[in-house]
């Protein structure tokens, strides 16, 4: 998706840059160049013509400070605006006789800066200073600035002076010539000027901290931070040069110090910049080349402290190794451009601006083509196309994070389908990616165990696939009761399953109240489509228990670990032999906050499998179908009071009153299970020592 949306800008630039090009080269007449000293400007109409450079070739005066009125001796010439002396050190005056027209209207005179101080004087007067111009080191001190100075001009000829001196810099005298124009030309041209220094340094400012404040927010890639950096060194470069506003920023600076920042911030500039190009051509870059490079470039920077005279010589060494060094870059981008790399083609498109700018620049320079200083824009250019380049990754990224996080949301959803939000809730656990093995809570709960009666003897008269949709279609009821009641089903025993409620016992019976109602209602479905009905029991506790995950690194699962499991694990198996419903003990009805709402009738001491104690057991018939309830209702008194014979040892009395009670209400399974006990009893001659409590043999 990204190949369009880089093509169109590209081509778009490479047009509208051609076009400037193409427009700005023009047949018109040269504009007046100085001839040995002097140049005719009395027939040059600055208001149709605008500003002029004053060109050509002046007067140049090699180891003299000539002043005003003193032609001084031997004079030379040196072409402007290439009027750089070939020795660093020395001092020489510049001397240009300009004449004028007869006008009324006042001029301009836009002066570039030298190196490394000056005096300007025009007609005699001193105008303008930067430093001061001396015959030695001891007597010069350098600065550097730029400005305008306005003046009346004088009909005819025009004296413009400029004394320079050099015992600090690498260069020499004067790169730029002076512009020449009305007033408001000139100063709108050096307030341009300056503000596209200022909006470079903006632009840069912002681009370098947003790119580190993603780093910041973002640290697992480093190619933004680097990125932001040098944007920064750089921002900071334009603050050093063209109009030099950090000099008018910090008059009071020593010059050393601004010389200091001008060489830091090309000893780290291109490295920070090679840096991000490594990050992001990982795969074609040589990283020891890079580390190379940038050991150099700190290396460079301890002729630092060593002074002007010494790290204006050195830096020679590093200009050469960083040409180097960006042409290894350039075969980088070009290799990586070859292999198809992502971002390869923005990259390369930038650095083609930028040359097409610095191309531009240099012919506008010449007079070649009427255009347009592009460099500042072309190097915005270049630095934009590398902003895209990291905005397309972050975007590229955060499309993945997003697609990764609907995934894991996808994940999560489907893994609280196998594990309950609200176990993750009891382990203070946000999601699964949370959990760890070992992780529990102990806690008290109630514990909810239900299974399917003679589900074997069903699953044998189904296909698999229809006792898979029979069980979900169970379950698919049973669970928004379990839900309705603040219960969660933690485990599904093919046709049984375990609940646990956190909250009132209250809650963990009325729960299994109404999953007695819900299988009634399942059952008259079903009973439409021809199927059989089927009978559910349930048992319920209440105590401590432990919840956590158990097994190994690659392995774990949830469990839950107490008595309160086991037991009513067991008393769920008692309803085989006592009665549909659910069987409870009687400290779990002491628990209740109000066990007047429910209905239920005493089945004696229990021992079941597994534990030593015996409990009070207790059955709870609320919810059955309206006929079995009020069997058990009516006969409660009856059953309860032959319980109570048999328990006291009468054993005759009981087995006559569970006779008649299973004469009266064959469908009650326990009046059956006292009964065959009783005889067990007597026959075994084990009427003396029983103790009162029946143990549970099968589970």
């Amino acid at each position: 998706m990204s190949k369009p949306v880089l093509q169109i800008p590209t081509a778009l630039w490479f047009c509208l840059l051609g076009l400037m090009l193409l427009l700005g080269c023009s047949d018109t007449p040269l504009p007046p160049r100085a001839v040995e000293g002097r140049l005719d400007l009395s027939r040059y109409d600055f208001k149709a013509s605008g500003p002029l450079a004053l060109d050509g070739r002046w007067d140049f005066f090699w180891r003299q400070l000539v002043s005003p009125g003193d032609n001084g001796s031997s004079p030379a010439s040196r072409n402007l605006p290439d009027g750089l002396w070939p020795n660093p050190n020395g001092w020489a005056t510049y001397r240009l006789v300009v004449v004028l027209p007869d006008t009324e209207a006042d001029l301009a005179l836009r002066l570039p800066e030298s190196f490394s101080t000056c005096w300007v004087f025009l007609n005699g007067v001193p105008v303008f200073s930067a430093g001061t111009p001396g015959t030695g080191p001891e007597t010069s001190k350098p600065s550097y600035a730029t400005g305008i100075v306005r003046f009346a001009p004088l009909p005819g000829d025009n004296e413009i002076l400029i004394q320079v001196s050099n015992f600090h810099e690498r260069r020499g005298g004067l790169n730029r010539s002076p512009i020449l124009g009305l007033g408001g030309p000139v100063g709108n041209g050096y307030g341009l000027s300056l503000a596209a220094d200022l909006l470079l340094f903006g632009i840069l400012l912002t681009m370098g901290l947003y790119h580190v404040v993603l780093y910041v927010l973002r640290r697992k890639d480093a190619s933004p931070l680097w990125f932001g950096l040098f944007c920064l060194v750089i921002a900071l470069r334009t603050l050093l040069y063209g109009e030099r506003f950090a000099f008018l920023l910090f008059p009071s600076l020593p010059w050393e110090v601004f010389q200091v920042a001008d060489h830091l911030t090309f000893y780290w500039g291109i490295p920070l910049f090679a840096e991000f190009l490594r990050l992001i051509f990982l795969k074609d870059i040589s990283t020891r080349v890079i580390r190379v490079y940038q050991g150099l470039g700190a290396g460079f920077a301890v002729f630092l402290v060593f002074g002007p005279s010494v790290f204006n010589t050195t830096v020679v060494g590093y200009e050469l190794v960083s040409a180097l060094a960006l042409g290894y870059l350039l075969f980088v981008v070009g290799l990586a451009v070859a292999r198809k790399r992502e971002g390869s083609r923005v990259t390369v498109v930038g650095i083609f601006l930028f040359l097409l700018c610095a191309t531009n620049e240099i012919l506008h320079n010449l007079g070649m083509v009427h255009t347009f200083n592009t460099l500042s824009l072309g190097l915005v250019l270049f630095l934009f196309s590398q902003a895209v380049l990291l905005a397309t990754r972050f975007s590229q990224a955060f499309s993945d994070s997003e697609h990764l996080g609907e995934r894991l949301l996808d994940t999560n959803q489907a893994l609280r389908r196998f594990i309950p939000e609200e176990f993750f809730q009891l382990l203070e656990c946000r999601d699964v990616t949370e959990i760890r093995l070992g992780d529990q809570v102990q806690k008290s709960m109630s514990v909810m165990f239900s299974d399917i009666r003679s589900f074997t003897a069903l699953a044998e008269s189904l296909t698999a696939e229809q006792t898979f949709n029979f069980l979900n279609s169970y379950y698919g009821r049973v669970g928004a009761v379990m839900r309705s009641h603040g219960g969660f089903i933690d485990k599904y025993f093919g046709d049984g399953f375990m609940t646990l409620f956190s909250n009132r016992p209250d809650d963990a019976l009325a729960a299994a109240v109404d999953l007695q109602k819900t299988v009634a209602e399942y059952n008259a479905h079903r009973a439409l489509s021809g199927y059989k009905p089927i009978t559910v029991g349930t048992g319920l506790h209440y105590g401590p228990l432990v919840l956590g995950t158990i097994g190994e690194k690659d392995r774990m699962d949830t469990t839950v670990i107490a008595d309160a499991v086991n037991l009513s694990s067991r008393l769920e198996s008692l309803t085989k032999l006592y009665g549909k419903g659910t069987i409870v003990t009687m400290n779990f009805l002491d628990a209740l906050e109000d066990p007047d709402q429910f209905h239920w009738r005493y089945l004696g001491m229990l021992r079941v499998p597994g534990r030593q104690e015996p409990v009070e057991a207790v059955h709870v018939y609320d919810g059955l179908p309206q006929a079995e309830w009020e069997a058990f209702q009516m006969g409660k008194t009856a059953f309860e009071e032959a319980l109570a014979l048999y328990r006291q040892g009468e054993f005759a009395e009981a087995q006559t009153a569970f006779g008649e009670l299973a004469q009266q209400y064959p469908e009650d399974p326990a009046c059956g299970v006292y009964l065959t006990r009783i005889s067990l009893l007597i026959k075994a001659g084990l009427t003396q020592d029983w103790d009162g409590v029946d143990t549970i043999l099968s589970k």
